[in-house]
């Protein structure tokens, strides 16, 4: 697979995931308004819902990553492609809207860039491709944030955001080296030892190719 039907296949699934959301938010409006758990569980939850609800071309084949939906799928280009669907949810207030923090379990490109005056050179723990028997599924990784407005004890959605992380083949097309980079600094603490994370910046993204940024307003 080129470059460019590798980016002809993620903008395909991206496309299939942010209708299968605004076919569903009138449904993810009432759910966030309506229920009493967390933000990031009703996220999760109405991401699986869309998708289900959407009755993707599926497959039978496990696939493991730390993401909430994990799903074997084929493209059609017309011709079939087999890809991976690593779909994950989050939830954040209004005015959080501008990155999406992801673990280096949840994308297949190196982070490159500058942190407090040190290069990062990072690599990401996703596969670019997973096998399974003679199939190689191309990895398709896709982040939904649920954008929302506390309003007393419920919450109200105000929009969803869905991003494109390109596959960790197109690197030097979207972080060639620390200078030209998608990349924010995380909400880690290096100090205590946690998990080094990372912030997809929605603006540098949309600089190198607007269609993998995508807002649905809901209210």
């Amino acid at each position: 697979m080129t470059y460019d039907e590798l980016e002809r296949l993620e903008r395909t699934v991206l496309s299939m995931v942010a209708q299968s959301l605004t076919d569903y938010k009138s449904q993810a409006e009432t759910i966030f308004r309506e229920e009493t758990d967390l933000p990031q569980d009703i996220a999760e939850d109405v991401t699986r819902e869309a998708i289900e609800a959407m009755g993707v071309s599926g497959l039978r084949e496990r696939l493991y990553g730390k993401v909430d939906v994990k799903k074997a799928i084929y493209v059609f280009l017309p011709e079939p492609q087999p890809a991976a669907l690593m779909l994950d949810a989050k939830a954040e207030k209004l005015n959080g809207d501008r990155t999406a923090t992801i673990q280096m379990s949840q994308t297949s490109m190196t982070v490159k860039m500058r942190r407090a005056g040190n290069l990062i050179d990072e690599p990401g723990k996703l596969d670019q491709v997973i096998k399974r028997g003679s199939r190689a599924f191309h990895v398709v990784t896709v982040i939904a944030k649920f954008v929302y407005q506390e309003s007393g004890e419920s919450q109200t959605l105000k929009r969803i955001v869905v991003a494109c992380i390109p596959n960790g083949k197109l690197q030097e097309r979207y972080n060639p080296n620390p200078d030209d980079t998608i990349w924010l600094a995380g909400r880690d603490a290096p100090t205590l030892g946690e998990d080094f994370r990372v912030r997809l910046s929605y603006q540098r993204l949309r600089d190198k190719a607007a269609w993998r940024v995508q807002e649905i307003t809901v209210s």
